[in-house]
């Protein structure tokens, strides 16, 4: 292999490695580095450098939109750039499927360049960290605001050596990054020939510049990654390089790999970034943290990086640099999960709030909503989906007060108690503030989860006659009653039972839950009991007779259910009572009160005339023996055979 060929796969462009042209890396946070922290044998870890994922497509793009928000006029700056790519198959070393470079590339028309390099990360197991610093060194596409289509054409440097043209084979963005990346892993592997070119764990002379003359270096290249950079750019930073890192050295410096490893360390250290930002907030801001508790997710390969302390939180994102969040806001915030909780990533610091007569507190952004802290320091969640409906209400200030309780969404639909009442979703998908017992027993029922289903409108007064006013108000599984404290659902085939003997204007509002057994549904009303058995009518059971009826052992006692409902009945005496047949015998009411009796002496009473015949009417319950059912009356008793 001829030196020229060797230089191709070396790829050192002059502009981008030496003095001349030279690209200086710059921190957009507070992490400062110095030539001392460069150790030429460990330029980069093996774990950062082969992690295929290092970032999603969708991070790639924020990445790239945050370095450049606006594009010049050429439009081609790498958050806005697309291509048509084709499709690669896999490739080997020397083609035989043994020593894998990069798996298959499935090309496809307009892809942005995120997904470009988000798709050769995957394919090569090449971080795409790497492959976007590869390209701010090479060519400075990362930050440049209007790149010409010359260097994206030699994005990487692939195949451009120091001391020729470029190969025009190898032109184009996608060819570049791909190119670049199946090179450098290639470089890696045992199979290839260049894997023995400056070893790992053993020292090798590195030049310091392409001028021969300027000498080499003896670096002992500790792993993989940092063996395949020195492969890529075979220079090492001299003295002079390393003692002026944002500025120009001497005619012997080259800036290539320790700009990679400025670049990384500025965008991608976590760690580092975390450390340094933290410490530039100053003793003022930091003082009422506390000790560290937790800073075990900065890893090196962390997008993300928390530091907890006990009064505090500190993130530190690649895109979204140092956020904080301290005091009752930071604990709840890492109660609930942190960044992978339900409220996302800080946004914003925290701010003071003004509740006007509800009081003054503060609140916090993150990406799904909002930390609330009340005047008492109670917190809680506001989600995005409830925000706005909070906001237009006036907030804290408003009618709704501060909130109560957190947030809670399923499936876009949400719920959220606050002082002045509570928000649920409702099926247009606004929201409907409820009160009272209503609020309170949906609340208690599961919210959103409730057998009750979504509010389809306000509650509403309504007056039936000596039962007294209430409210009532409609949920998708049917009408709820409201009335002294208590709130209770009519659904179903009540409801059709209920219509049945008149409605709440007939029987009054509903008591207690109903009862669901063997087929018969009840329900209990300031008039009685409300009773449906299969497809039968409702029928309602008035409350003196209900009475009787526990006495007889209830529905599931010797009288069974109602088989109809009670109707007038006269005694001798011109007392109006009434009467209501069970499967299993009939309840009399009379002036002595309301009486069961079973089948057996209903017939024997009514063969005397009933209540206009001697015995007038009934003054106990009926009781039994073996054989005899025996019952008391105004004049007389009545014994029959059971």
């Amino acid at each position: 292999m001829s030196n020229l060929w060797k230089r191709m796969f070396a790829i050192t462009t002059a502009t981008a490695t030496v003095v001349a042209g030279l690209l200086v890396p710059t921190s957009a946070n507070a992490l400062t580095l110095s030539g001392s922290d460069f150790v030429a044998g460990d330029i980069i870890s093996d774990a950062q450098f082969f992690d295929e994922r290092a970032m999603t497509a969708a991070e790639i793009q924020t990445f790239l939109s945050k370095k450049v928000k606006r594009c010049g006029s050429l439009n081609l700056c790498l958050s806005v750039y697309t291509q048509n790519t084709f499709t690669r198959e896999p490739t080997t070393v020397q083609s035989d499927g043994r020593d894998p470079l990069c798996g298959r590339y499935n090309g496809a028309n307009g892809e942005t360049a995120a997904q470009i390099i988000y798709k050769v990360q995957r394919a090569c197991n090449i971080s795409a960290k790497v492959i976007l610093v590869l390209l701010q060194k090479e060519q400075g596409l990362i930050t440049n605001t209007n790149p010409t289509a010359s260097k994206l054409k030699i994005a990487t440097g692939y195949a451009c050596p120091d001391t020729a043209p470029c190969d025009a084979k190898y032109f184009g963005f996608y060819n570049q990054v791909y190119s670049a990346a199946s090179q450098l892993k290639r470089y890696t592997e045992p199979g290839s020939s260049f894997y023995n070119s400056k070893p790992v764990g053993r020292r090798s002379p590195i030049l310091l510049h392409p001028n021969a003359r300027c000498g080499t270096k003896s670096v002992k290249i500790k792993n993989l990654a940092t063996h395949a950079l020195y492969i890529y750019t075979p220079y090492t930073p001299n003295d002079a390089a390393l003692a002026n890192l944002s500025g120009t050295g001497d005619s012997c410096s080259s800036y290539g790999n320790s700009n990679f490893w400025e670049y990384y360390s500025y965008w991608f250290d976590a760690p580092a970034n975390l450390a340094s930002d933290i410490s530039e907030l100053g003793a003022a801001t930091t003082n009422d943290w506390g000790t560290l508790i937790d800073d075990s997710s900065c890893t090196e390969t962390a997008n993300t990086c928390f530091a907890d302390y006990a009064n505090a939180v500190a993130t530190w994102n690649i895109t979204a640099g140092l956020k904080y969040s301290s005091g009752p806001i930071s604990s709840k915030y890492k109660s609930t999960g942190r960044y992978g909780g339900p409220l996302g990533a800080i946004s914003k610091a925290a701010e003071a709030v003004t509740g006007g007569a509800n009081g003054d507190g503060a609140r916090q952004k993150f990406a799904n909503g909002y930390i609330y802290r009340d005047p008492s320091n109670a917190t809680f969640i506001v989600l995005n989906d409830v925000l706005t409906y909070y906001s237009a209400a006036g907030g804290p200030g408003g009618s709704l007060g501060w909130p109560t309780g957190d947030a809670s969404c399923t499936d876009g639909e949400c719920a959220q108690n606050f002082a002045g009442g509570y928000v649920i979703s409702n099926p247009a998908g606004g929201f409907l503030v409820l009160d009272g017992a209503i609020a309170e027993y949906l609340q208690a029922n599961g919210g959103l989860a409730s057998t009750w289903g979504l509010p389809l409108g306000a509650a509403e007064s309504r007056t039936f006659g000596s039962f007294g006013t209430g409210r009532i108000q409609q949920f998708e599984a049917g009408t709820v009653y409201e009335k002294n404290g208590t709130a209770y659902l009519v659904a179903d085939g009540l409801a059709a039972a209920l219509a049945d003997v008149g409605g709440v204007a007939a029987v009054g509002w509903p008591l207690a839950e109903p009862v669901r057994a063997d087929g018969m549904l009840s329900q209990l009303y300031s008039a009685g009991r409300v009773v449906k058995v299969a497809s039968a009518q409702g029928v309602l059971i008035p409350t003196d007779t209900l009475r009787a009826l526990r006495k007889a052992g209830g529905l599931s006692g010797y009288l069974g259910v109602p088989t109809g409902s009670a109707t007038a009945y006269t005694g001798k005496d011109g007392f109006v009572g009434s009467k209501q047949a069970f499967e299993g015998g009939t309840i009399i009411r009379g002036t002595a009160g309301a009486f069961a009796m079973p089948s057996e002496l209903w017939e024997a009473y009514r063969a005397r005339k009933g209540a206009k015949g001697k015995h007038g009417w009934p003054d106990s319950k009926a009781t039994s023996s073996s054989t005899t059912w025996t019952q008391s009356f105004q004049r007389g008793t009545i014994t029959v055979s059971r």
